[in-house]
C-alpha cells in the first residue's frame, strides 16, 4: 500500500461536542506515526459517507451521488448534505484519481471492501428505485471490480450502512457485530442467523464480536479504525479507570481487539459524543476517510 493519510472533517474539531474526539484521533495517529489531515468544504463530520470510495490500495477511487434519504427527506437535515465534488476540490493536497463513477445514490458508510468483494446492504435498491436490481448489481460489480455481497438492511438503522455490521480482517475473514445476538430479542436472533448464513457463504471465516448488554450502544466497537500499526477503538466510558459496568465493558472490548490484532497497538478513544446526540449514530470509522495518492496515472 502507498503512503496513507487519514482525514477527518474540519467540522469534527469545530463542534464543541466532538472537538475532544477530533483531538484524541489526532493524538492517536501521531502516536502511531500515521499521517493525517483535515477536510474543508464539508457540511458535517461524517466524512466516510460523502467522500469517494477506494477501489484499490494503489489509489483508485469511485465517485457517487451523495443524497441520502435520511437527510434529503427531512427539511431539518438537508443542509448537512455535503457535495462530494466540493469536498474533493476544496482540498489542495488531494490529488484524487477517480476513473470510475458508480452512477448511483450511495453512502460510503455502506461500502466495506473485502479484497475482491464488497459488502453492502440492500438499501441501495430503495435509494435507486429507477434502476433494475440485476442491472444495478452488474454495473456495480463491473465498476468496482468486485463481487457484491448483499446483507439485509436492518431498518432500525435509517442509514442502512454496512460498516456498523461487518468489518474486513483480511485473508478472507470478516468480523460480524454481535449486537443482534441478543437472547432477549427473538427477532434480532433471527436476523443474526441470516447475516451469518450469508457471510459464511462468501468468506473463509466469520468471527463474531461479542454481545455486551451493559450499554445498548456496545455495537459501536465494530466501528473502529484500522491503520498501519494500530487500531483506534471507540469506547463509551469517559473515565477508563472507572469500575462501573460501562468501563468494564470497554475493557473487555479492548481485550478482545488486542487478541484479534495481537501485533497491533489498540488505542481506546471516547466516542460517546458520536454515538449519541442530535447528529449521532456512528463512531470512529464513520468520521474518518483514507486517502492514498496515486503516483503514476495512465
Amino acid at each position: 500500500m502507498k503512503e496513507l493519510t487519514i482525514y477527518t472533517s474540519e467540522r469534527l474539531g469545530i463542534s464543541a461536542r466532538t472537538k475532544r474526539v477530533a483531538e484524541a484521533i489526532s493524538a492517536a495517529l501521531n502516536d502511531l506515526q500515521v499521517k493525517h489531515g483535515v477536510l474543508k468544504n464539508t457540511k458535517d463530520y461524517w466524512c466516510r459517507d460523502y467522500m469517494p470510495v477506494m477501489i484499490s490500495d494503489d489509489g483508485k477511487y469511485a465517485q457517487f451521488t451523495y443524497e441520502p434519504d435520511y437527510l434529503k427527506e427531512n427539511e431539518k437535515w438537508r443542509d448537512y448534505i455535503t457535495n462530494q465534488q466540493d469536498a474533493c476540490n476544496g482540498n489542495d493536497e488531494l490529488n484524487l484519481f477517480m476513473p470510475f463513477d458508480m452512477d448511483i445514490v450511495f453512502d460510503g458508510g455502506n461500502y466495506v471492501r473485502c479484497g475482491d468483494k464488497v459488502i453492502m446492504t440492500d438499501k441501495i435498491f430503495s435509494e435507486n428505485p429507477d434502476k433494475k436490481v440485476t442491472q444495478l448489481l452488474q454495473d456495480l460489480e463491473k465498476t468496482l471490480s468486485a463481487e457484491i455481497v448483499l446483507l439485509p438492511w436492518d431498518m432500525k438503522d435509517s442509514c442502512g450502512h454496512a460498516d456498523g455490521m461487518v468489518a474486513y480482517l483480511g485473508d478472507g475473514r470478516v468480523l460480524l457485530n454481535g449486537c443482534w445476538n441478543n437472547p432477549k430479542r427473538k427477532q434480532s436472533l433471527a436476523f443474526h442467523r441470516r447475516l451469518r448464513k450469508i457471510l459464511n457463504g462468501h468468506f473463509n471465516e466469520v468471527i463474531e464480536l461479542p454481545f455486551w448488554d451493559a450499554d445498548e450502544d456496545s455495537w459501536c466497537y465494530l466501528n473502529y479504525l484500522k491503520v498501519p500499526g494500530g487500531v483506534l477503538l471507540p469506547c463509551l466510558s469517559e473515565n477508563c479507570d472507572s469500575t462501573d459496568d460501562i468501563a468494564a465493558m470497554d475493557s473487555a472490548a479492548k481485550v478482545f481487539f488486542e487478541k484479534l490484532f495481537s501485533n497491533e497497538k489498540v488505542i481506546s478513544i471516547y466516542a460517546k459524543p458520536l454515538v449519541k446526540g442530535i447528529n449521532g449514530g456512528g463512531a470512529l470509522h464513520c468520521v474518518t476517510w483514507e486517502y492514498i495518492k496515486k503516483t503514476a496515472q495512465p
